[in-house]
Order: C-alpha cells, then sequence, then structure tokens
C-alpha cells in the first residue's frame, strides 16, 4: 500500500505541473502547439494570390496517423490527385496536424499530391473576385500548370465543401474530359436544404421575385465591395453554426489540458476556426443570388460569366460523402448531387461527423480518407517505377 502511494503521488505532481505548464505556454508561447503545413511542398504556378503547390514524396518508410501506422507506398500512381479548398479557408487544413494531415495521408498511399491554393482575398486588388475568376480563370490556369508539371493529362479533383462546388463549376463550364474522377466532401448542392440557412433563403423566393417584377432593384446592379466579408465574420458565422460547440470545447480543454497531445490538437482546430480567410465581394454577390436565392445548383445549371455550366456535362466518376452530424451542409444539401450529374458510377456516403469532423476528425481517417484512398487507388492508373537517383 505504501508503495503504491509512494508511486502514485509523483505521478499526480507531475500531472499538476504538466497542467500548469501547458496553461501558462498556451497563451505564451501559442505556436508551439499549432501544427500546419508541415508536409514539404513546391510552389510550382503563382497567379497573383493564387499558388499552384505539389506535394513531395514523403522521406520517410511510414507514417502514423491517428495513432495507426501506414506503410510509405514507394511506387506513386500515375494520375495526379488535386486537392481543391474551400473559399473562407486556409489551403492548410488539408495539411493539419502532422498526426491528422490529408495530404500526408495520401501520400502514404501512393497519390501524387496537388493543391489549389486560392489565397485571402483581404487586399482591394482582390476584395470583389467573382466565380468567375475562380472557375474560368484560375481553375484552368491551375489545372494547365499541374498537366504540365506532371507531364499527365488525366487527374482527379478531391474538393471539400465549396471547394467541392468550384471543382463542380469548372467541369460544368470548361467540359474538361480528362478528369476521370471528382470527390466531394459536405459540398451543399442543395442550397435550400441547408439547415436554418437555407429556410430562409427559400422563403425569400416569393418575395425576390415580386421585387424583380414590381421594382428595377437587382442584387446584381450593387457594388460588390459591399459584400465583402472579413475573415473574422466568416469565423463568427461558422461557429454559430454549432452554439454551444465552443463551450463544451473549452470545456473538454480544461479537463485534458495536462495532456500535450491533446492541446496540440485543440490549438491547430481552433487556428483552422479562430483564423479564416476573407470572402471576396464578388463572389459573395453571387452565392447569396445564385445559390441562396435561386437554388441554381439544385436545378443543374448556373451562368458562370458567359457560360452555361450544365452539371449533366459531368461525366466522370463521382464519389460524394455528408457528415450524419453536419449542421452547416446536412446530407440531403449533399446528396443532391447525385441527381444533377451524369456520372454512371456514382457513391454517397454518409459518414461520422460534423462540417469540420467529416473532413479531418478523428473518424475521418478510417472513413472518409480510407474510403477515397480506396477509391481514387481502383481510378488512378498504373504504379509509376520509382525514380532513379
Amino acid at each position: 500500500m505504501l508503495n503504491r502511494v509512494r508511486r502514485i503521488i509523483p505521478e499526480r505532481v507531475n500531472g499538476v505541473r504538466r497542467y500548469v505548464r501547458n496553461a501558462i505556454d498556451r497563451r505564451r508561447y501559442p505556436e508551439r502547439f499549432i501544427q500546419h503545413s508541415s508536409t514539404p511542398y513546391q510552389e510550382i504556378y503563382r497567379d497573383g494570390i493564387m499558388a499552384v503547390r505539389h506535394y513531395l514524396p514523403l522521406a520517410v518508410d511510414e507514417v502514423y496517423i491517428e495513432g495507426q501506422a501506414y506503410k510509405v507506398q514507394e511506387r506513386p500512381y500515375d494520375r495526379p490527385l488535386v486537392l481543391v479548398p474551400p473559399l473562407g479557408v486556409f489551403a492548410w487544413i488539408f495539411d493539419l496536424m502532422i498526426e491528422r494531415s490529408l495530404v500526408r495521408f495520401l501520400l502514404a498511399h501512393g497519390f501524387d499530391v496537388y493543391l489549389i491554393d486560392w489565397g485571402n482575398p483581404k487586399d482591394p486588388p482582390y476584395q470583389n473576385l467573382s466565380l468567375e475568376d475562380y472557375v474560368l480563370r484560375w481553375f484552368p490556369d491551375a489545372m494547365q500548370a499541374i498537366r504540365q508539371h506532371s507531364g499527365h493529362e488525366e487527374v482527379s479533383l478531391m474538393g471539400y465543401c465549396m471547394g467541392g462546388l468550384l471543382a463542380m463549376l469548372y467541369l460544368a463550364s470548361c467540359r474538361d474530359q480528362y478528369v476521370t474522377g471528382l470527390v466531394t466532401i459536405a459540398s451543399p448542392v442543395d442550397t435550400h436544404k441547408m439547415g436554418v440557412a437555407g429556410q430562409l433563403t427559400s422563403a425569400l423566393q416569393v418575395p425576390t421575385r415580386l421585387v424583380r417584377r414590381f421594382s428595377d432593384f437587382r442584387l446584381n446592379h450593387l457594388d460588390p465591395s459591399r459584400f465583402h466579408v472579413p475573415g473574422k465574420w466568416v469565423s463568427f458565422a461558422f461557429k454559430m453554426s454549432s452554439p454551444l460547440s465552443p463551450l463544451t470545447s473549452y470545456i473538454d480543454l480544461l479537463k485534458n489540458l495536462g495532456d500535450t497531445d491533446y492541446l496540440v490538437s485543440y490549438m491547430s482546430m481552433n487556428a483552422w476556426f479562430n483564423n479564416m480567410a476573407d470572402y471576396p465581394g464578388g463572389t459573395v454577390q453571387e452565392l447569396i443570388r445564385k445559390l441562396g436565392l435561386y437554388n441554381r445548383l439544385a436545378k443543374g445549371q448556373i451562368r458562370i460569366g458567359n457560360r452555361l455550366a450544365d452539371f449533366k456535362d459531368i461525366e466522370c466518376d463521382l464519389l460524394a460523402f455528408a457528415g450524419a452530424s453536419d449542421a452547416i451542409v446536412p446530407m440531403a444539401a449533399a446528396y443532391k448531387i447525385m441527381d444533377v450529374v451524369s456520372s454512371r458510377d456514382k457513391r454517397f456516403h454518409l459518414v461520422p461527423g460534423g462540417h469540420a469532423g467529416v473532413f479531418t476528425g478523428a473518424k475521418a481517417v478510417s472513413t472518409t480518407w480510407a474510403i477515397s484512398a480506396d477509391w481514387l487507388a481502383q481510378r488512378s492508373g498504373e504504379l509509376r517505377m520509382p525514380a532513379v537517383t
């Protein structure tokens, strides 16, 4: 009994010391606990704030993701995989914590990974970017750069949230027949099914028609700069989709503050939620009118610039996900993609997690990520011979 007490007391004292030290250090040195952008990459193209990354092969034999070891596949697949982040966030969410990095997971599974970084449109030259800028200018330029760099025409796309919509808009408007596979994660095709926000915009359809009929007021005639949304507002709106989550998350932190690994996870995820990119005014203006009020995506057609994007022109294989507890993009909003595309091979999975969890939560590794890796592996061509050094 005495030996047990002698063993327990030092353990408890050390636990209290870790708790106090972490409580102080997370305030004084937050950068010590925030992990992202750890995977080496080469920037192969840039136009203003938009850049294209090529992630370099891993220099290790195995990686650990959520405590599980994955042997790194030496021979990559022929077909490049292009990651498409949403607007309003920073591209490093694809390469978050070392043990929860989607980029590292995909590299370990043999994929040649590229990423389109949309940047942060906070400065005047970019504050009024439109969907046309992203879909008809930057997306095609990025794809051209990736094809030139990789030496392969056929590619696959993986988009999260708005990133999945941008990929769809690009495929429908540019009719890129060399994209052979599309993965969408929590992408809201039916915006009128997006919880309270969807109900509100749906209810505004009749008043909107009356305004158009009996007045000269047009939303698209307003100055797009009025619609620019600073990143801090985007962050606030994201948190308000689940108002109690910040409180419950903070309570969990207080319970686990002595666990440094837990603190790293908490701080890294909060770096995402508390540090979001601006939303450009021109794009917000279009999203309100075309997606919010008129729900054009769910109807299968939307005009981008001078082009009509028809989702029936999307014929590549499709894999779509929704989070079972996603309050921002419920299953009904994400499932609509199955109705509007012409893909013969299309699959839909409802997996655990909210809007962030379905993409990069602890359970996403064995659900969203694992399913995507298996699906993409069957559609990524032959394995390349390793480079001779």
